[in-house]
């Protein structure tokens, strides 16, 4: 379970808004929070202007069937199943000038976990996030302007494949898309900013930036085979947004994405893309964009010939006070993150779902991820990819307003191929949860 939720690194860290608070007053989220930000106690409403600190504490206890997240060939013999008690202390902070023109929603985490039996992999981790909403203050000099800022941090051994819970129906990280390291000291950061400018009453210019980075340390698997692959990426967009009717809009973008693999290689990509929204009604919405882009660059030391890769996303919403649903798809290129320098073309789908219970207090979680990507362009010769399916369910039970209990089972299953070898291997988590925030 903490594998697979980015930047928290201790299991479950939220639900929907709709049924358990969740952060009010308009205040922004952080992204890659999981189902939306309510199992979190510290999560409060605002509802007075200036600075409020909220501590919170998370005790857990899990066990995990392969804390290596590694085959067993890689094991020579060592036993990969072992019981983790973790301990992890936060700070939220919430903040809102007396105008209510800018508005912060800030945290910082420290993650202990220790090993019953593998002791030597007893770690301290952290994890940090900020959103930043500063449309009031744009709408000042023009009026309906729009202007975030985000950013996420975590340095972990524990490196995860996918945003579990992701509500936001968006690309959080480009650099998880459902690729498994093994277990590896990792530290990934992404910041993210976006604009609108409105025209007219039905046109706006948008824009978004977006940098992410990824850095792999030692391993800590008997005998790791996999060389990973520390990178950078940058992505940019511009385009316009026209409002065609109260329920329809319409995008057109110029995508622009630079993938940084160091000495190993580099490549681009760039091209256009045609989206389309629509509100079925108050609670429904779907989205879908589609376009294709020019790959270029090199890899290994050679350089490739420019090919055209499609791209696309759909994503439906529902939201509701009593339920939240979120389907994801989403398609294109990805950077390889292990074995070579590759350009991967990725397939990669997601569920999550948060529903009341008739007991009052509560809820069920359900989340699903599944990823798969191969080598696309003039290099691909089909011996790397990789395979995830990752799949949790949950009950969250508000104790009090600021204590949160919750049980989960979490499934993963991950199948890295190179050179004709796969390297391939089943992980159950069973976890439980107590969180008690202070305020």
């Amino acid at each position: 379970m903490a594998s697979i939720i980015f930047g928290m690194g201790v299991g479950l860290c939220s639900l929907s808004q709709a049924q358990m608070g969740g952060m009010g007053g308009g205040m922004p989220s952080i992204p890659g929070t999981a189902f939306g930000g309510a199992t979190d106690p510290s999560s409060i409403q605002a509802t007075t202007d200036g600075l409020r600190i909220i501590p919170s504490i998370q005790v857990s206890e899990r066990y995990d069937s392969n804390v290596f997240f590694a085959s067993k060939s890689q094991l020579q013999g060592t036993a990969p199943g072992d019981f983790i008690t973790t301990v992890a202390p936060q700070v939220r902070g919430l903040y809102t000038d007396h105008d209510k023109l800018v508005k912060v929603n800030a945290s910082v985490g420290v993650v202990g976990s220790y090993y019953a039996n593998n002791t030597g992999l007893n770690y301290v981790g952290a994890n940090a996030g900020v959103g930043l909403d500063m449309s009031d203050l744009m709408s000042q000099w023009r009026p309906g302007a729009r202007w975030t800022v985000s950013d996420t941090y975590f340095y972990s051994p524990q490196p995860p494949a996918f945003l579990l819970g992701n509500q936001s129906g968006e690309q959080i990280n480009p650099l998880l898309t459902g690729f498994q390291a093994a277990r590896t000291n990792t530290s990934a950061n992404s910041v993210n900013t976006q604009l609108e400018l409105p025209l007219s009453s039905t046109v706006r210019l948008t824009g978004s930036y977006t940098h992410s980075f990824i850095r792999y340390g030692a391993s800590q698997v008997p005998q790791a085979v996999a060389a990973l692959i520390s990178q950078d990426t940058q992505a940019y967009t511009a385009g316009v947004l026209v409002q065609a009717s109260i329920q329809d809009s319409i995008s057109v973008d110029f995508t622009s994405s630079d993938f940084d693999q160091g000495r190993l290689g580099a490549f681009s990509t760039k091209g256009g893309a045609l989206g389309w929204t629509h509100r079925f009604s108050p609670a429904v919405s779907f989205k879908a964009t589609g376009g294709v882009r020019e790959l270029s660059g090199q890899s290994n030391g050679v350089r490739f010939p420019s090919t055209i890769a499609p791209f696309s996303s759909v994503a439906i919403l529902w939201k509701d006070p009593t339920t939240s649903i979120t389907l994801l798809y989403q398609s294109g290129i990805t950077p390889s993150l292990a074995f070579s320098s590759a350009a991967m073309l990725n397939h990669s789908a997601s569920f999550s779902l948060t529903q009341n219970t008739p007991i009052r207090d509560l809820v069920g979680l359900l989340g699903a991820s599944y990823g798969v990507a191969n080598q696309f362009g003039s290099n691909s010769g089909g011996a790397l990819s990789w395979t995830t399916v990752g799949g949790m369910g949950s009950l969250v039970y508000r104790v009090t307003q600021k204590m949160f209990l919750a049980l989960a089972y979490s499934y993963q299953n991950v199948d890295n191929v190179f050179g004709g070898t796969h390297f391939a291997y089943d992980k159950h988590v069973v976890q439980l949860n107590l969180t008690q925030a202070f305020y």
